[in-house]
Formats: C-alpha cells, sequence, structure tokens
C-alpha cells in the first residue's frame, strides 16, 4: 500500500537541437511519479512525451499525474500507464534480476560537431534532404570511418519505397552498417517486412514497435530483424523485459532522452539484451542535474542507485 504519492515536471534543454524525420527538438519535458511504501520502498516512474510517437500535451499528463497523487481512478493515457508499470515492474528492487551487467551504446553523430570515432557504433539520422546529395554525404562518411566502426542509419518513416531502393543499392556490401531503421512509415510494414527478407542488408524497426502493440505483435506477423524498444514508451514494462530475455540478439534498447530517472531504469533494461545499445546521452553532458555515471562508456546499471536519485528528487 502506497505511503505517499508525489510527481515533479522535469525539464531541460538540449546541449544540441536534435534533427529528425520527426522534426526538429530542442529541449525534454517530463513527468517523473515517485511512489513510497509504508515500508519505506521508494520507486519512480515517468510519463516521457517524445515527438513522432506520442501526444505531447504536457498539461494532460500533469492532469493525470495530479489525480493519481489524490487517488483517483480515471482513464489513462498510454505514457501514464507506462510510468505506473515502472513503479511497479520490479526494476527497482531486483537486483539479482538486473546484474551489473556492462552495456554499450551507439554514439548518436550529431550535426556540426567534430568527431573522430575510432571503434564502436555511431547512428546517424538520414532522410533529411535531398536524396542524391544525402546517400552522397553519407558514403563519404562511411568511408572515412575506422574499419573497427559500425553504422546505423536511422531514417524515422522519412523514406518512401523509391529512396529506400537508393539506399539498399548504394549500402550493398557496406560491410561498416548495422542496419537502417525504421525508413518506411509505421503503416507499410507489410512492405517492410517483405524488403527484409529480399534485400542483403539489415533492418531495424523501432515506430512500428509502439504503433503494432509491442514487438511480440512484430514477431507474430513475420518481422525477423532488429527490435528498438524504448520503455519509456511501452505500457507494459515487464511485458518488455520478458520480450528483451526471450529476444536479447534482437532488442535494441533506447532511450527517448528521459531525465536520470527513467534513464536509470531503461539502462537496467538494456543489461538483458546482448545488442549494443541505443542510450547515447550526450545532449545533456554538463548539465547540473545529471550524474556523471550517465556519460561514462560503457554503462554500467545500478551504478546510479535510489538512494542516489532520492537527493535529486529533493532538489527538483
Amino acid at each position: 500500500m502506497s505511503f505517499s504519492r508525489q510527481f515533479r515536471v522535469y525539464e531541460e534543454k538540449f546541449n544540441h537541437s536534435l534533427r529528425s524525420g520527426h522534426g526538429l527538438w530542442e529541449n525534454r519535458s517530463s513527468v517523473i511519479l515517485r511512489e513510497e511504501k509504508e515500508d519505506g520502498f521508494v520507486s519512480y516512474g515517468e510519463i516521457a512525451p517524445t515527438p513522432g510517437f506520442s501526444d505531447c500535451d504536457l498539461e494532460r499528463y500533469i492532469h493525470e499525474a495530479t489525480a493519481w497523487v489524490c487517488g483517483e481512478v480515471s482513464a489513462n493515457s498510454p505514457l501514464f500507464l507506462s510510468a505506473l508499470s515502472c513503479l511497479s515492474c520490479g526494476i527497482w528492487e531486483e537486483e539479482r534480476a538486473f546484474e551489473k551487467t556492462p552495456v554499450f551504446s551507439a554514439v548518436l553523430k550529431i550535426d556540426g560537431e567534430c568527431e573522430d570515432h575510432r571503434a564502436g557504433t555511431i547512428k546517424r539520422k538520414i532522410g533529411l534532404g535531398p536524396i542524391h546529395q544525402e546517400i552522397d554525404a553519407v558514403l563519404g562518411w562511411i568511408s572515412g570511418l575506422s574499419d573497427l566502426c559500425r553504422v546505423r542509419l536511422d531514417a524515422n518513416e522519412s523514406l518512401d519505397l523509391g529512396s529506400l531502393r537508393l539506399w539498399i543499392d548504394a549500402l550493398e556490401g557496406e560491410s561498416k552498417l548495422e542496419f537502417i531503421e525504421q525508413p518506411l512509415p509505421r503503416e507499410q510494414l507489410d512492405e517492410m517486412i517483405r524488403i527484409s527478407t529480399e534485400a542483403s542488408i539489415c533492418f531495424a524497426l523501432d515506430e512500428s514497435v509502439l504503433s503494432w502493440g509491442g514487438p511480440a505483435a512484430l514477431k507474430e506477423k513475420g518481422w525477423q530483424g532488429y527490435y528498438v524498444l524504448k520503455p519509456s514508451l511501452m505500457k507494459d514494462w515487464k511485458e518488455t523485459i520478458r520480450f528483451i530475455r526471450s529476444e536479447p540478439d534482437k532488442s535494441l534498447v533506447s532511450t527517448v532522452f528521459e531525465s536520470p530517472f527513467g534513464y536509470e531504469a531503461v539502462c537496467r533494461c538494456a543489461g538483458l539484451s546482448n545488442v549494443v545499445a541505443g542510450l547515447d546521452r550526450s545532449l545533456f553532458k554538463g548539465k547540473t542535474k545529471e550524474f556523471i555515471e550517465h556519460h561514462e562508456l560503457p554503462l554500467i546499471p545500478h551504478s546510479v542507485e535510489v538512494a542516489r536519485l532520492e537527493e535529486l528528487w529533493n532538489t527538483l
């Protein structure tokens, strides 16, 4: 039984604007839930509105959080249900289930930033400009990378069948490419499944995971590629954790740039996967509310314990 419920609005500006097929994103606004049980056990959940994935009406989520604090029962949004699920999924208490296994993450390439990538996995957004110019630019960039690098290209649903075929032809035989992420709109799942079985390169689904009801539903429809899983957007954390454990070689755990509270929970999920995660947090590096451990590579889940999150909570 709950002893107390609280929430806080958490806002932080990115160090650099993030440009994708869903537009320009400059800051993170979210609602953090805190629940304390009668025995003193504390857990957190985060409502993390994300452009292109969810409704971003913050006032709606504040209203839901206010009702929750007062113990009222109402029809809740999927993001609110996700936050509630995080509170009770066990991720804040099961130390043995979420061990301090090192988690490696892809680095997000930010336009205009100087870079010196010698090894590891790099993610770059595509579908942002004229197709032929962009292909030439990306191929030139890839050719300059070390052979120890692996590349993920994320289109955020911005391609059509014609432009996707151009990318497939251009990347044929490119050993540094790991996959193209969500190239087609989520409504074109059948085409995406067909293309993935015919093409010589690999693909990952992201936006489709949420819109089609979760990774298990995609697997049932025949998807055999990678699944980009954003626990903060999934309604049921326990179900998401079960899927990661069942498909550790295809489950890529990804951030939606949560606050340190939600990010720590996502890192703990990533420790269950064998795939390099998508947890680059450089957009917040140097901010006063950040934990140093969340900016180290590899990441170590549980390096930021609930007691330290409590200290941060008390400063908000």
